[in-house]
């Protein structure tokens, strides 16, 4: 669903909060957000800018699912159907207004005290080299009135493409929206193999997506994004990129980056700018939930029947893991554990359980974990490739994995099965 669509529908349900006194984009939106976590907020004053901010919109699974028309259910079978079966996308005139590169536009927030700077953090970079595009989320700090400093990931597509244009001594052309629709968001986030483009992924999401292409340079870009930023990835300029706070609330290092130049901003009319709070749920989510799949991918693979999988909000979206099974052989949870290390390296903790638990409820999970959990039956992984965000870890992600199995044992001994029985409610009450 389009960003304005949805945040337009929260409003008209009672569900949107409003802000309506002035509100600094240093440090004090943050902090609102982080006091309304979880809770659609609309900023309708920010200092120095003339438009509203929104966060926190996609901040819950069952606000994530809603925007895009789905239960929570359906989620997985739902983005591997996309993921399988891109949609179409058709070039459109568009209805944008545009203006000379200055950030001084745009309320860019300043999130945390020991941040770099203000940092644009819901941004989605549309790449273009040659036939190749891509389409990915990047966070960007700003450091000058029309350039920031941008974290491009090792060994992904975009960082591919960077790398390509700067050995032919070129620049890389990107577009990068802010306020983008539900369905790109998630498409941003997704994992896929390479040279696969992932707006196709969020035009079947969306059953079709417009697209508009850019003025300054080969890229296009949905029609419906709030806030377009035309410009280029540098060739021959690089600076320091951090510190900042990253999914799991901790810094993340400083490292050298490739400089982003904006040559025009589009906006349309109305223009909402969409603020993501690192490490807050919308984050978490919007970065974790699109990896379910592959992890789901992994464990239909190694033959696992899967009912589920969440990556948990005290994982950070990202380090744990919970599955549901339907467990045919006692030796199917280790195997499933292996798998899901498998479809997502960065793992830090891994929970198998039956697939009557409500993979997305932490009573329901504790509940399986306290009552169905054995000493031995624990997978314990040490000195293995992790996640970078594992503040335990080395600087290379090198770290620990425990993969616990709270299903209930294939056969129970009969002493022990009426205590392991959960209780049943009298149908005729």
């Amino acid at each position: 669903m389009k960003f304005r669509e949805f945040s337009d529908r929260l409003d008209s349900d009672g569900r949107l909060t409003h802000v309506r006194e002035p509100v600094d984009p240093r440090l004090e939106v943050s902090a609102l957000l982080r006091k309304y976590e979880g809770v659609p907020v609309l900023f309708e004053k920010v200092t120095g800018s003339s438009l509203p901010v929104a966060g926190n919109l996609f901040a819950r699974f069952d606000l994530l699912c809603e925007s895009l028309g789905i239960s929570k259910k359906e989620w997985i079978a739902r983005l591997n159907s996309a993921i399988r079966t891109p949609g179409p996308i058709r070039e459109v005139p568009g209805e944008f207004t545009y203006f000379e590169p200055d950030l001084d536009l745009l309320p860019i927030l300043w999130h945390y005290p020991k941040d770099q700077g203000v940092y644009v953090t819901s941004g989605v970079v549309f790449a273009r080299r040659g036939s190749a595009q891509n389409m990915s989320f990047h966070r960007l700090s700003r450091i000058g009135r029309d350039r920031f400093v941008g974290r491009l990931v090792e060994k992904r597509d975009l960082h591919t493409m960077y790398l390509d244009a700067r050995e032919h001594g070129e620049d890389l052309d990107v577009a990068i929206g802010i306020g983008n629709s539900s369905g790109v968001l998630v498409a941003g986030a997704t994992s896929v193999e390479r040279g696969v483009y992932e707006l196709g992924i969020a035009a079947s999401l969306e059953n079709g997506i417009e697209v508009v292409k850019a003025r300054t340079n080969g890229t296009s870009y949905p029609a419906d994004t709030e806030i377009v930023l035309e410009g280029r990835i540098l060739h021959d300029e690089t600076a320091p990129e951090g510190p900042f706070v990253d999914l799991t609330n901790t810094y993340d290092v400083i490292r050298t980056q490739p400089i982003f130049v904006v040559d025009r901003i589009a906006m349309r009319a109305g223009a909402v700018y969409h603020a993501l709070l690192p490490g807050g749920h919308e984050h978490r989510l919007l970065m974790g939930a699109p990896r379910t799949p592959t992890i789901h991918r992994s464990l239909i693979a190694a033959g696992i029947d899967v009912a589920n999988v969440f990556l948990t909000e005290g994982g950070s979206g990202w380090l744990d893991a919970v599955i549901s099974i339907r467990k045919k052989a006692d030796t199917d949870p280790r195997v499933a554990i292996e798998a899901a290390v498998r479809g997502h390296p960065s793992l830090k903790r891994i929970t198998i359980v039956d697939s009557d638990v409500d993979v997305t409820d932490p009573h329901e999970v504790d509940y399986a974990v306290t009552m169905y959990w054995e000493a031995g039956k624990e997978v314990v992984l040490s000195g293995v490739k992790g996640s970078s965000l594992d503040p335990m870890a080395t600087a290379e992600g090198i770290g620990s994995k425990l993969g616990l199995d709270a299903t209930r044992p294939m056969v129970v001994p009969p002493e022990k099965e009426l205590k392991m029985r959960k209780a049943e409610m009298a149908s005729d009450i």
